[in-house]
């Protein structure tokens, strides 16, 4: 029952807690669980993840993208799975777009619904992580498994290139899921689909994600 509930309350709108990263130009980059802001000043809202590494199901994965004009809250353009998700699109498919182009300022990320210690979260992968996710990808489907139905394991690697310094997030599996793993899944699932349908500013508030035109 207390399951249940916590699906229902989560599905009636309350924003998930957020996996995020950290990045430090010492390279003792962070990977921490952001519980969103609270009321209470000394409540802290972050926690950190023991050794810049998890374990959690996926129980769905999206690439969507974003395009800001300088100094308005929402994306001028957004799309999810190519497909734009505002009234005046760009272009009507992302695959067609000038915008959508390698260097240019639409932004592409990976948001990944996840399942960890029997909650659910959401983890925004940056441009510079997307090689190890369709990487990944692809080794799942030689192997013919979903990616729902294995232990995906996210690590931090830490990056120097030139003067730059920053984390990417490295991806294996760990075994495959319990069947109530899989159970679970298909419910938050189900229940989060009307969230899955809407780019939040929360997918791109980091350091360097609303590159404005």
């Amino acid at each position: 029952e207390d399951e249940l509930l916590h699906i229902e309350t989560v599905g009636n709108g309350i924003d998930l807690p957020r996996i995020r990263i950290e990045h430090k130009e010492n390279g003792k980059h962070r990977l921490y669980i952001d519980n969103g802001e609270s009321y209470l000043p000394d409540d802290s809202q972050e926690e950190t993840i023991e050794g810049n590494t998890f374990k959690a199901c996926i129980f769905a994965e999206q690439f969507i993208r974003a395009l800001w004009d300088e100094g308005e809250l929402l994306p001028r353009c957004s799309a999810v799975d190519a497909v734009p998700i505002v009234e005046d699109p760009v272009s009507e498919n992302c695959k067609v777009c000038s915008e959508s182009a390698m260097g240019s300022i639409c932004k592409p990320k990976e948001r990944l619904w996840l399942l960890k210690d029997d909650k659910p979260y959401i983890m925004t992968l940056s441009p510079t992580s997307l090689k190890h996710w369709n990487a990944h990808k692809k080794r799942l489907k030689r192997s013919k498994l979903p990616i729902v139905a294995v232990n995906t394991v996210f690590t931090l690697e830490d990056i120097k290139k030139n003067s730059y310094r920053w984390a990417e997030v490295n991806i294996d599996i760990d075994g495959i899921v319990s069947k109530k793993m899989l159970i679970m899944a298909k419910k938050y699932r189900d229940e989060l689909n009307r969230l899955m349908g809407v780019v939040s500013e929360k997918d791109f508030d980091e350091k360097g994600d609303k590159v404005v035109s």
